[in-house]
């Protein structure tokens, strides 16, 4: 009887349930259910939610004790990576105004290019391109940061002595690299315009009256600009998010560190990708005349 019973039962390869685990639960056995790979990124995406919630709680009840380490992390950040981002958000932009001039030309609207490329700009490439080098530049050496600390066990010794790793490491970094991110929202608008009358400028020949003129700061309107500057803000939280949690998860010495700062990079441009998308989709809906001519 009870090798019939032990036949018909189904397999199951998930980790053990037990009564006191993390699967002991009634609601938590339906993540035990779940197949392996969809349950490792489920428990990293709850990870980094949990630890962002963590973050933001101690921030907004605490709110000070912590501003100065924040300051200095921003300078020491800005000063080691503002020129390598500024190159290249440049050249992105201007590779990308090239091939659009051309085209705008070959349709014969050259007059619409401004409004059409520095729009579209401002509401993706821009926050595209200024987030994803942020996530690898500033989120990789963060990321390296603190797994080097996890990997020699410093964060083990800072909560011996009674000292919370989260809110002495994590939440200044986080909030530096969310303000960090939601300035450089007003950089990359100045670079993308720069970029964008250059390339027209070059290609097209459109003078800087008729690029700057009244018809394209019509098109460019406020809410535009301040769309612009939440994106980069909620682009922020999810790049520390990502790769705090990645460095606090880091294991098996310099080749686990490694693998950590690589998966932080990856995962960090395939969550802004699908933010960028829900981001736009949100915005789009509730002001659905956003960039029209007028």
């Amino acid at each position: 009887m009870s090798q019939h019973l032990e036949a018909e039962a189904p397999a199951y390869d998930g980790p053990p349930i037990e009564p006191d685990g993390p699967y002991g639960s009634k609601l938590s056995q339906v993540v035990a259910n779940v197949p392996g790979p969809i349950r490792s990124v489920t428990s990293e995406a709850g990870g980094m939610t949990l630890l962002l919630g963590k973050v933001m709680w101690s921030a907004i009840r605490h709110p000070r004790g912590y501003w100065n380490d924040v300051l200095d992390e921003m300078h020491f950040t800005i000063k080691r990576s503002w020129l390598s981002i500024s190159i290249a958000l440049f050249g992105f932009l201007l590779a990308l105004s090239v091939p659009s001039m051309q085209f705008v030309n070959l349709a014969g609207v050259g007059e619409l290019y401004g409004p059409l490329l520095l729009v579209q700009s401002t509401r993706t490439f821009t926050v595209w391109v200024a987030t994803l080098l942020v996530a690898g530049v500033i989120g990789a050496a963060l990321t390296a940061e603190l797994g080097s600390r996890k990997v020699r066990e410093e964060l083990d010794a800072m909560e011996v002595m009674g000292i919370d790793p989260i809110r002495t490491l994590v939440l200044p970094r986080m909030v530096s690299i969310t303000l960090i991110t939601t300035l450089l929202a007003i950089p990359a608008e100045i670079i993308t315009v720069l970029s964008s009358q250059f390339g027209s400028w070059f290609i097209g020949g459109i003078p800087k009256s008729d690029f700057y003129g009244a018809f394209l700061w019509s098109t460019l309107s406020t809410v535009e600009l301040v769309a612009l500057m939440f994106n980069c803000f909620l682009a922020g939280l999810l790049i520390g998010a990502v790769c705090c949690y990645k460095g606090l998860a880091a294991q098996g010495g310099a080749m686990g560190l490694g693998k950590a700062v690589n998966q932080a990079v990856v995962i960090a441009f395939l969550a802004l990708f699908i933010m960028q998308l829900g981001y736009n989709a949100v915005i789009l809906g509730f002001f659905p005349g956003l960039g029209a001519f007028r």
